[in-house]
């Protein structure tokens, strides 16, 4: 008898864990599926921004440079917006089309912003699913274990360039080709 009751416990335990996992899954869901506009155009510029500076890193070189983004949003020196912040820096106004600005080449933070290159993704590549699911999965939870080696980095730079900002900043770690400080 103790035995069957032992098992009706663990059955009922198992039914509450899948019933909960569902329950959040559909709360998940829908919570993605109502995100506003201005969730999903940050959600963007954030695989934006992975797909243009880390989308040859592994894992966490991707993961990293969402924290780094995610840092400086939560700074008081840095716009307050993903897109503010990945888009940062100045501009001009075109010389063909009155009231259309773009930004000053090699002036802005974020390198792929103003290089004079397309910063449209190859939207059916890998790189840019795994950088739109590693954006999603970083706008939802980014689990500080992962974040851990660049907690605080608000800057990062390929090991082939050397910015001037980088002497007086403290450096955290280098992962791959990318060297992150704070």
């Amino acid at each position: 008898m103790e035995k069957n009751s032992l098992k009706a416990k663990t059955l009922k335990l198992l039914l509450s864990i899948v019933v909960g996992l569902i329950g959040i899954g559909v709360v998940l869901y829908f919570d993605l599926d109502a995100k506003s506009q201005e969730s999903q155009s940050e959600n963007y510029c954030l695989a934006e921004a992975i797909y243009f500076e880390a989308g040859n890193q592994p894992l966490i070189g991707k993961l990293a440079v969402a924290a780094v983004i995610k840092n400086r949003v939560k700074s008081s020196t840095y716009p307050n917006t993903i897109c503010g912040v990945v888009h940062d820096g100045p501009v001009r106004e075109s010389w063909k089309k009155n009231g259309t600005y773009y930004p000053k080449r090699h002036k802005c933070q974020f390198s792929y912003w103003c290089d004079g290159r397309s910063d449209e993704p190859r939207m059916g590549s890998i790189t840019w699913k795994d950088s739109s699911q590693i954006a999603n999965w970083s706008m939802l939870y980014l689990p500080s274990v992962l974040i851990k080696p660049v907690e605080g980095a608000t800057h990062y730079h390929a090991t082939y360039v050397h910015p001037n900002w980088a002497d007086h900043m403290q450096k955290v770690v280098q992962i791959e080709d990318h060297i992150f400080y704070k």
